[in-house]
């Protein structure tokens, strides 16, 4: 099946980069047709995206997020997902320049690269294996999305802008992405706990991966008690976002690239 991948990515990324400069102009311009049609963008994008997606699953027989370039594709498309989420229910416009830029950046990156699928091993050929790589990458796109509206909090609590929303809302986006990323990532977790020990015969085993895989989960069931301890409110708590987000970058790229494991991405 000839599936015609490329020009649907660079279309999305195209879609992409026109958003981005259009929600720059918003920032400036302060129109509300901006920012409208800086939306309409993303979701041509994300539209073409999940085409893309739904095709190269089809064509595969799994979801393809066994090696770098599915990886960072199947990512950007989640951090795209989760900016409209917050678009949609809070209409936070370019207070999620950030995330689409990183999408942006994501898909960017895969476009020299070849899109092809790996044949998949027998131990992944699983739903569990879906389940668990998807909710992963979907909660590490609320652990973006949680970075950018922390750096954005320091931002405006420094600044005083009307251009970025006020410091409440900028807390409780923040809290409710830190949340939402950390119950996903817990069913990663139980659902990747279950494929270990039907694939392996253990649930936990001290990979490097799996050891930082539970210092992620274990830093952000921090953050979702440290909402509640006043010092920790506002400043304290983007910066714990910013640093979480650290921690993600390093499991998910560091390791998989860097370091031998059992997740290993090229």
């Amino acid at each position: 099946m000839n599936i015609p991948q490329m020009p649907l990515l660079y279309a999305a990324f195209g879609a992409y980069l026109l958003a981005v400069i259009l929600y720059l102009f918003h920032l400036l311009l302060r129109r509300s047709w901006v920012w409208r049609s800086a939306f309409v963008l993303v979701l041509i994008g994300f539209a073409l995206q999940s085409l893309c997606l739904g095709l190269r699953w089809y064509a595969a027989g799994y979801l393809p997020v066994t090696n770098l370039f599915a990886t960072q594709f199947f990512f950007s498309w989640a951090l795209a997902a989760t900016y409209l989420y917050f678009e949609l229910r809070y209409r936070i416009h370019a207070a999620g320049l950030f995330v689409i830029f990183c999408t942006l950046l994501l898909l960017g990156s895969v476009l020299p690269s070849s899109p092809k699928t790996p044949p998949l091993i027998p131990a992944l050929d699983t739903p569990l294996f879906t389940l668990h790589v998807s909710l992963s990458f979907a909660g590490y796109a609320f652990f973006a999305m949680a970075f950018s509206l922390g750096v954005l909090y320091l931002l405006q609590k420094r600044l005083q802008t009307g251009l970025l929303p006020d410091l409440l809302l900028l807390r409780k986006l923040n809290e409710e992405a830190v949340f939402l990323g950390f119950s996903l990532f817990t069913l990663c977790m139980i659902f990747g706990s279950i494929w270990a020990y039907v694939a392996w015969g253990h649930y936990f085993s001290w990979n490097i991966k799996g050891v930082w895989s539970a210092l992620v989960w274990l830093f952000y069931a921090g953050m979702c008690h440290a909402k509640f301890i006043r010092r920790w409110q506002g400043s304290g708590y983007a910066v714990l976002s910013i640093v979480g987000f650290g921690v993600v970058l390093f499991t998910y790229l560091g390791i998989g690239l860097l370091m031998s494991s059992n997740h290993p991405l090229n």
